[in-house]
């Protein structure tokens, strides 16, 4: 395998791709600088009293767009050229982006408003940037491509908040937003230098109103699947946790840092600088764990750290234990998101993907608003230390769910013809609750160590190829690879 730089260089020998690479570090930084000025609006706002509901608040206007926009959005890019929508998206959202400058109690309409204009505009704007990238580099480069725009975006992003809330503690909200608002210029700029018009290779017939009646139907057929699938409702349920827990922690967090130390807005750039350096190094170790557990057991391992870490902090709660929190939580969960969301990919066919991530992205980003409303009554029933405990020990007693839900139950099975043909042809294949009819395409009997393994590959009649195995001669069917 080639070297990881390497790889690097050769997806970015596109000069369109360079160019979309730095349209998702110009604007993300930009959506940072965005998040910090509107959580110094609502959190840190001199006149509000209420830390918690103020964090809640600010939550819900982030997380709604993402949350209801973002199963919609495809309707649309599939009709219009992506080019002129990544041209016009960050003016759209400059034009609006001023609002927030107004103070929340006094003109809460105008504030909202162009808050949830600039978030959603973006949720439209992040779901094309994603959607081009086959079109831009080969498709020997297309896992490089997307790890660089989806690892530099989430960093330029958290570099964006950590600078500004540093920067409005020293020179207020407005010249953060200008500053938004010129990072975000400057990617409409560059997106005009995109040579590929990037229009759609088929516009879909159907009219815009049918097709989003399509999206809602599927969506519920998403959540079927879902309910269907216990080797994919158990890891996203996992990560919902996760996010509620996450969640709790971080509202607590800026409770503990603005009521009880009396620090401003750079405090939460502290505990956002904190949870991203834990995610960072729990993205580049969790390989090394993959390669020693399985998937189900690093989930568990990271709920049972993190859950040891927040009973310790809940002892002792300084400025710098919150900051050790804060890492260790983002530590865990980047051991807990990168296997649940592999498990959740090998749980489900690819015909169903799409809808069931539709449900999950949903469900992940609600997880958050929930959090931050629960922390309110928690906060007030247990105090800080408290509240801090509970969700380290709820860590702590789920550690163990997930390997034991998921445990039982088959990656998938396979249906085999009945009579002289049984012990050699199956008929189909049991994956994610759907039954598909499949054509063998080759069969093998292998031995190594003395252990026998049957071994199949199958074609399923989307033109999936499969590769199947069990240990002979009791042993669960396993899903080896997916092959286009």
């Amino acid at each position: 395998m080639k070297p990881t730089r390497q790889r690097a260089r050769e997806a970015l020998r596109s000069d369109d791709f360079r160019r979309l690479f730095t349209i998702r570090l110009l604007t993300q930084s930009g959506d940072g600088l965005f998040q910090a000025t509107l959580i110094a609006s609502i959190v840190f706002n001199p006149e509000e009293q209420n830390t918690i509901l103020g964090f809640a608040i600010a939550t819900l206007v982030v997380s709604l767009p993402f949350s209801i926009l973002g199963p919609f959005t495809g309707v649309f890019i599939d009709r219009w050229s992506r080019r002129k929508i990544l041209v016009v998206a960050p003016l759209l959202r400059a034009a609006a982006m001023w609002l927030v400058l107004f103070e929340p109690k006094a003109a809460p309409v105008l504030f909202l408003g162009g808050a949830l204009w600039v978030l959603s505009v973006n949720r439209f704007y992040l779901a094309t940037a994603v959607a081009v990238v086959p079109r831009l580099v080969p498709t020997e480069d297309l896992l490089m491509a997307n790890s660089m725009a989806t690892v530099g975006g989430t960093v330029a992003l958290l570099l964006g908040v950590f600078v500004g809330g540093w920067m409005i503690d020293l020179v207020g909200n407005a010249p953060v937003i200008a500053l938004a608002g010129v990072e975000w210029l400057v990617a409409s700029l560059v997106a005009t230098r995109i040579r590929s018009p990037m229009i759609p290779h088929h516009v879909p017939e159907a009219a815009v109103r049918d097709e989003l009646g399509r999206v809602a139907r599927e969506f519920g057929d998403g959540i079927s699947r879902l309910v269907h699938t216990p080797r994919a409702l158990g890891p996203i349920t996992s990560i919902t946790l996760d996010q509620v827990g996450q969640g709790i922690v971080l509202v607590l967090s800026l409770f503990v840092f603005r009521d009880r130390f009396g620090e401003g807005v750079g405090s939460f750039s502290n505990l956002i600088g904190a949870g991203g350096l834990g995610v960072l190094l729990g993205i580049l170790t969790v390989g090394k764990l993959e390669e020693r557990y399985p998937k189900e057991r690093i989930v568990a391992r990271a709920f049972f750290a993190g859950g040891v870490v927040l009973i310790a902090v809940s002892l002792y709660i300084t400025g710098w234990s919150v900051l050790i929190a804060s890492f260790a939580v983002g530590l865990t969960f980047a051991w807990k998101k990168i296997p649940v969301d592999t498990m959740v990919q090998e749980a489900i066919p690819d015909g169903y993907r799409g809808r069931v991530f539709a449900v999950y992205d949903v469900t992940y980003n609600l997880s958050r608003v929930a959090a931050a409303f629960l922390a309110i009554p928690l906060l007030n029933a247990f105090g800080v230390a408290g509240a801090v405990a509970i969700v380290g020990v709820v860590f702590i007693l789920w550690s163990p769910v997930l390997p034991r839900w998921i445990g039982r139950v088959p990656e998938l099975t396979l249906r085999f013809y009945e009579g002289s043909r049984a012990e050699q042809d199956p008929r189909a294949v049991v994956w994610g609750g759907v039954e598909e009819t499949v054509e063998v395409e080759q069969r093998s009997l292998e031995e190594t160590d003395g252990v026998r393994r049957t071994r199949y590959r199958l074609r399923m009649l989307d033109g999936t190829t499969i590769e199947v195995s069990k240990v002979e001669p009791d042993g669960a069917w396993t899903l080896e690879r997916e092959l286009d």
